[in-house]
């Protein structure tokens, strides 16, 4: 099956790993908010809408017990709202991709992360969830933008229909990726 996912791919002319770029460049942005929310000096004592303090949580209610997990004896609406658009985006994203029949745990799993993160970060500064609301939020906006006014499926479709018939030449890495498959295949059947 992967095998044959792959060789759609090559057709198409589509390289699977060309959506992880983005994320690698975000990556070390979403380390360094970790770091710098709880220790920027100009984030303390700073209000926002109903956060009293940026740099530490806000407090809409204190509970009279500590949930374990990490979540604390608070509740953090910064984290809820923040949690309530995860599950909005992924929800908003999983319309949008195709199903994966081989993988029913991926999609419960895309449901349980925004409560994981819930928990996560709910103690951790206001600043810090409140960014990831207004990522969250940005995300769905220019998701949604791009898919009603930039996007034109036919025309993608074109491209991918003519890119099929057009030959592909394979690079030298996947001749020897696919020779070692072939040699891998042949010492299991002996």
């Amino acid at each position: 099956k992967q095998q044959a996912t792959m060789d759609l791919y090559r057709k198409a002319g589509v390289n699977p790993a060309s959506g992880c770029l983005p994320m690698l460049v975000q990556m070390p942005v979403l380390f360094a908010m970790f770091r710098f929310f709880p220790s920027s000096i100009e984030l303390r004592q700073q209000s926002f809408l109903w956060a009293d303090d940026l740099s530490t949580y806000d407090s809409i209610a204190s509970l009279p017990f500590s949930v374990p997990l990490g979540y604390g004896s608070h509740v953090s609406l910064f984290t809820i709202l923040m949690a309530a658009s995860t599950i909005l985006y992924t929800a908003i994203n999983s319309k949008q991709m195709p199903s994966q029949q081989g993988m029913p745990g991926m999609k419960m799993m895309m449901y349980i992360f925004p409560f994981m993160m819930l928990f996560f970060m709910n103690s951790l500064p206001a600043g810090l969830s409140y960014y990831y609301l207004l990522a969250n939020m940005i995300s769905i906006l220019q998701m949604t933008l791009f898919k009603h006014l930039f996007v034109d499926e036919d025309k993608i479709r074109a491209q991918l229909l003519q890119n099929m018939k057009t030959p592909k030449k394979k690079s030298r890495w996947q001749q020897r990726i696919e020779e070692m498959q072939k040699q891998q295949n042949a010492a299991r059947r002996r």
